[in-house]
């Protein structure tokens, strides 16, 4: 049995044959294919690719700045939450009592951060007495949420951040499901009670919170609350 012969390059001799012996082809091809250019009059051009390339710089024109586009909408959307995160920390600083700073979580981050809800949830008897001894100004919509270790920790999943849809622990000690969560562990190298308190971001639909969102700004949040909230649990101990 013969070996079938191997298909050979075609030469340009073989080109320059062909297109003698088929004055016509590359006329017709330009008909039947409009990215081959015009067929008029194109000068001493066989083919004219001026409207191809044309396309081809236009598409590329319109990806470019496409890709800008979406650079500057990151970038102010970064922006807009850096200034939120600014504004929180101002509203923490100027939280001068206990129960200030617990309404500063309920009722001012919800407004700063675009939340359905917000909340400190704690393993810590001492959190939710700092909440409890401040002559009873701390109201119960801004008390913190106390639970024990157990659910804590099926709250938390053991997880330092926690980002996307609700799962059944945390719907359980949520008074309303969210439609997306975002639980940050405040510092574990704070004092214990605070490492024992995660933060609760409820957001307002399901993509509000989600496993692929950016983090960072998140977990300084929470690192910043965990200093102020460490700050008045050490002058409630001064002033017992």
């Amino acid at each position: 049995m013969t070996e079938k012969n191997k298909a050979k390059p075609v030469t340009a001799t073989q080109v320059l044959q062909f297109l003698t012996d088929n004055p016509d082809f590359l006329a017709t091809l330009a008909q039947k294919n409009p990215a081959f250019g015009n067929t008029g009059n194109t000068g001493n051009k066989v083919i004219d690719l001026t409207p191809a390339i044309a396309k081809r710089a236009h598409n590329e024109v319109r990806r470019i700045g496409l890709q800008n586009k979406s650079i500057l909408t990151l970038a102010a959307e970064n922006m807009v939450n850096w200034q939120r995160l600014h504004h929180a920390a101002l509203a923490l600083l100027a939280a001068d009592s206990p129960h200030h700073l617990f309404h500063v979580i309920t009722a001012q981050f919800p407004l700063i951060f675009d939340l359905a809800a917000c909340h400190l949830v704690t393993a810590s008897p001492e959190v939710y007495a700092l909440a409890k001894a401040d002559d009873g100004m701390t109201t119960d919509q801004d008390m913190p949420i106390l639970c024990t270790p157990e659910k804590f920790k099926a709250f938390t999943n053991g997880s330092a951040l926690t980002l996307g849809l609700p799962s059944d622990a945390v719907t359980a000690i949520l008074d309303s499901p969210p439609a997306s969560v975002a639980i940050i562990a405040l510092p574990d190298k704070l004092a214990d009670p605070v490492a024992a308190t995660v933060l609760v971001l409820c957001g307002r639909t399901p993509t509000s919170f989600t496993p692929d969102l950016a983090n960072d700004l998140l977990v300084l949040l929470a690192e910043m609350l965990g200093v102020a909230l460490t700050a008045h649990l050490e002058r409630m101990e001064m002033n017992a």
